[in-house]
């Protein structure tokens, strides 16, 4: 496996076609079987204001699994797939368990299973691609739907090696927005280590997301424990 940080250096953006574009992103999309990291994530919301330490370690199209660490006590682990959500509150003794549509009635965050994974790795969420055009906003190649389009995408691209930088998207009252950077290169793969993440939503207000990845692997089969003890409330 190699890893190391990839530098670019500054480029004009030049005119390309939406075409061509889709095709870069195609390019750049990450591949994976599995997916190991360790974050550092800080929460900023009017709820809640925490920095706490994470492992995430994914399965594509079939698991996210995450356990959450403060001052090195584990505080919660998450179990996530397509149909459901588990939680083990280590700090309250309880178990949750809810619909992946949990997500949207609790958050307003309108994603599939795919598309979190996606979110989670570096890999952009595309709406209706065959109706995006391309433009040239702040020195950046962007792809975005057209004006006349309910839902809104942009997806803003680094001129040359035309990897992610940020995306913006937006559906009636809900937007929802992820800077991408400090990409390293993970047996060929070139993945960003650091994300920002900006819900704005009815139920939610908004909520940013501060995200460091360091330990990075792909392809790795990771382990994923998740048991229930015996004596925890089940909600």
């Amino acid at each position: 496996m190699s890893c190391r940080n990839t530098q670019f250096t500054s480029k004009t953006a030049k005119n390309h076609s939406a075409k061509f574009l889709l095709r870069q992103l195609e390019k750049n999309h990450i591949d994976y079987t599995w997916f190991g990291t360790n974050a550092k994530i800080k929460v900023d919301s009017d709820q809640e204001k925490a920095t706490f330490a994470a492992s995430i370690r994914m399965q594509k199209d079939s698991l996210i699994w995450i356990k959450i660490r403060k001052m090195n006590i584990e505080g919660a682990r998450v179990k996530i797939t397509p149909e459901v959500i588990e939680i083990l509150d280590r700090q309250n003794g309880q178990y949750i368990r809810r619909p992946f549509s949990f997500l949207k009635d609790e958050y307003g965050l309108e994603v599939s299973f795919s598309q979190l994974q996606d979110l989670l790795i570096g890999n952009p969420i595309l709406w209706e691609p065959q109706s995006l055009i391309s433009v040239i906003r702040d020195q950046q190649n962007v792809l975005q739907t057209p004006s006349s389009q309910k839902k809104v995408l942009k997806i803003f691209m680094t001129p040359g090696s035309f990897l992610i930088q940020s995306v913006r998207g937006s559906l009636d009252k809900n937007t929802l927005s992820i800077d991408y950077s400090d990409y390293e290169i993970l047996e060929q793969e070139q993945i960003p280590s650091k994300k920002n993440v900006e819900i704005d939503s009815d139920e939610t207000g908004i909520i940013k997301l501060d995200m460091s990845f360091s330990k990075m692997t792909i392809n790795e089969v990771q382990k994923v424990g998740f048991r229930v003890p015996d004596n925890y409330e089940r909600k």
